[in-house]
C-alpha cells in the first residue's frame, strides 16, 4: 500500500491550487506535506488577460494618474499624452495591457476586503471575462476601492479580465480562512447588490 495522507489537509492550500489543477494537463499531484501551494497569483502566469483603461478628461493631472497606475501596476507603460491646450475638450484614454495583478491582490488582502474584492471583480462576469472599476483617488493613496454605478470623484480606473478557469480563478485569489467558518462563493446569497451595498447585514 502506498503512503497515506495525514488526516489533516489545509483547506487554503487546497482552495489556492483550484485553478492550477484545472489548466495543468497531467492534473495536480497533492504533496503530502503540501508544499506546492504557489507563493503569489499575478493573473498574467495562470492564463489571465489584464487590461487597465480609464478616460482623461479636462483638467485631469496626467502625473497623478500616471503615479496612481504605476502604484498598483508598477510595470504598467503608455505613450505620454499631447500637452494640454487651453480651452481643452480633451478626452483622451489611457491603456494598459498584459498587466500583473501581484500588487493589487497584495493590496486587497493587506486591507482585509477580500469578500468586497470577491463581489465586485465577479459582478459583470461572463463567462471567462469581468470588469470592474476602482477609484483613481484611492490608487493614488496606495489603497483599493470599488466603485460601483456612479463614477466617483477623481474618476476610476476600469479593470477587464479574461482568461479560461476566471471564476474559478477569482474565488482562489481572493480566499481567507474566514471562509471555513462561513462559506462563500460566486453569486451566493452574501454576496452585494448591484450597486454595491450589502445584501445581508448581521446585527
Amino acid at each position: 500500500m502506498g503512503e497515506m495522507l495525514p488526516p489533516y489537509i489545509d483547506i487554503e492550500d487546497v482552495v489556492l491550487t483550484l485553478h492550477l489543477r484545472s489548466r495543468l494537463k497531467s492534473g495536480l499531484c497533492i504533496h503530502r506535506r503540501m508544499d506546492i501551494k504557489p507563493l503569489t497569483y499575478n493573473g498574467r502566469d495562470e492564463g489571465i488577460s489584464v487590461t487597465l483603461s480609464t478616460i482623461l478628461k479636462p483638467g485631469d493631472d496626467e502625473d497623478k494618474i500616471s503615479e496612481a497606475v504605476l502604484n498598483l501596476f508598477p510595470e504598467a507603460s503608455f505613450d505620454p499624452l499631447e500637452e494640454e491646450t487651453f480651452p481643452s475638450q480633451r478626452n483622451a484614454v489611457i491603456e494598459c495591457l498584459n498587466l500583473s495583478l501581484e500588487t493589487f491582490l497584495t493590496l486587497i488582502r493587506q486591507q482585509a476586503i477580500l469578500d468586497t474584492a470577491m463581489d465586485a471583480m465577479a459582478k459583470n462576469l461572463d463567462g471567462n471575462s469581468t470588469s470592474f472599476s476602482i477609484s483613481r483617488l484611492a490608487a493614488f493613496a496606495n489603497k483599493i476601492a470599488f466603485t460601483y454605478e456612479e463614477v466617483p470623484l477623481g474618476g476610476c480606473f476600469t479593470i477587464q479580465l479574461q482568461g479560461s478557469g476566471l471564476a474559478d480563478w477569482i474565488e482562489a485569489v481572493t480566499w481567507h480562512n474566514g471562509r471555513q467558518e462561513i462559506p462563500r462563493q460566486l453569486n451566493d446569497d452574501l454576496a452585494m447588490l448591484q450597486d454595491g451595498e450589502a445584501a445581508t447585514w448581521h446585527q
